[in-house]
């Protein structure tokens, strides 16, 4: 999933408003029941995308840190949303996984019934932040 924000991506829709990202996401099948960390609700939205990864779609919210971004790039904090039961040994509920990804700090972790990863560049501080 990291390689998708790495290799460049088009948002399927542009928007600063989480209730149209989330309407656009359930209308298209994405998961769009997703729990946002609190410090990350209040980080700038700038879209979304519907990816597919191992043939089940992931929803992929963007965001924006408010670090000037390179050109040609929208967002720099992207959040992937899967069902939990289409990934084979998710990571128990309650515990968060760091690894760094080529150039991306990504960090995993479950609720409900959702696998969550969070990615940026930068080191593991800049992504507990949003945690």
């Amino acid at each position: 999933m990291a390689s998708i924000a790495l290799r460049g991506y088009g948002m399927d829709l542009t928007t600063d408003n989480p209730a149209s990202v989330r309407a656009y996401l359930a209308q298209n099948h994405a998961p769009a029941d997703y729990a946002l960390p609190a410090p990350l609700e209040k980080a700038a939205m700038a879209g979304c995308a519907i990816e597919e990864w191992r043939g089940t779609k992931v929803s992929m919210v963007c965001f924006r840190t408010g670090k000037p971004l390179p050109p040609g790039e929208q967002s720099d904090l992207w959040l992937f949303v899967i069902d939990r039961s289409r990934v084979k040994d998710a990571p128990p509920a309650g515990s968060r996984q760091f690894v760094q990804v080529s150039r991306l700090q990504l960090v995993t972790w479950t609720e409900g019934d959702k696998l969550y990863m969070l990615g940026t560049t930068g080191d593991e501080q800049a992504l507990r932040r949003y945690l």
